[in-house]
């Protein structure tokens, strides 16, 4: 299990996801951009609600899919997001990396049926979503 979780880091320090090339899944399945921060927020909030639904009936081996679409989403927020100032996009921009790795773990823990490490990466990734979402006031678009 460590040396899998190793490899997934590593595969994400090298721009790669861990197993196999998942790296452009959301774009491969269909998972749209919005042109808005409003609407991407939207957007990861209805892959939240799916990715907690397939944990909580131990549904995993699909958690990467919604994991990656959420990746593709929050990496999109700061060039979508004129009404921030530079200096808030600049930290939603370094909080993207940590998202990028809990998308990477979430595939992992789902891959290994982990439930206790799916449910822990799926808190993480709520709080540093939160920790983001902050940064957007109403009219942040």
């Amino acid at each position: 299990m460590k040396r899998y979780v190793i490899a997934a880091l590593a595969g994400v320090l090298l721009g790669a996801a861990p197993g196999a090339d998942r790296s452009a899944f959301a774009a491969e399945a269909g998972v749209t951009i919005p042109a808005t921060s409003t609407a991407i927020w939207q957007a990861v909030d209805t892959h939240l609600g799916a990715l907690r639904a397939l944990v909580a009936k131990n549904e995993l081996a699909t958690v990467h899919e919604h994991a990656f679409a959420v990746r593709d989403l929050v990496r999109a927020l700061p060039s979508r997001s004129p009404g921030l100032s530079e200096e808030a996009k600049a930290q939603v921009a370094a909080n993207v990396r940590f998202v990028d790795t809990l998308s990477a773990r979430l595939d992992a823990s789902g891959d290994a049926k982990d439930k206790p490490g799916t449910e822990a990466s799926l808190r993480k990734l709520e709080g540093v979503l939160k920790q983001i979402r902050v940064k957007y006031p109403e009219g942040a678009n």
